[in-house]
């Protein structure tokens, strides 16, 4: 028989929430602001080698430029522009209509509507040229004038 009796003591077994929301909240924060919000405005693909690219010079000539990807997916080739993908060309037409309004040509006369804006077009190796003719003859059509079809320089071992 044991000399000294324990005593019985209720205890609270309630669990604290206050310190895990702050957590959570600090947490949510931090992905918050180190998350990159901007649209995505490349694609992943791979682009086309080009033994006699040149290499665009950084400094901008006065005017916005715009990325166009064209990819494929599920055997259907589309144009993506700032991560919406357009496969009708309709609005796509529409899109790159109003891209062209935004930015007019300073030298434009009565009646014409090219503007200063500048056409990055993306397009993946295995595409097909008629679809590239295509967004080219849309991108006209509109008033974008200023294409810049994108290529990647082939390594030394690759040439």
């Amino acid at each position: 028989m044991s000399r000294f009796k324990s005593q019985d003591v209720e205890e609270s077994v309630a669990c604290n929430l206050i310190p895990m929301i702050d957590i959570m909240f600090l947490l949510l924060l931090f992905f918050m602001l180190s998350a990159d919000m901007t649209q995505r405005v490349t694609e992943d693909m791979k682009l086309p080698l080009a033994d006699k690219a040149i290499e665009d010079p950084k400094e901008k000539e006065g005017y916005e430029t715009s990325t166009v990807n064209l990819i494929c997916e599920n055997d259907v080739w589309f144009v993506k522009i700032a991560g919406h993908g357009y496969p009708d060309w309709g609005h796509l037409r529409a899109t790159l209509d109003e891209l062209a309004r935004l930015s007019p040509d300073p030298a434009n006369k009565a009646g014409e509507n090219f503007s200063s804006r500048a056409i990055m077009l993306r397009a993946d190796s295995d595409a097909p040229y008629k679809e590239v003719q295509r967004v080219i003859q849309l991108c006209s059509t509109v008033g974008l004038y200023k294409i810049e079809v994108v290529a990647i320089k082939p390594t030394p071992d690759k040439v």
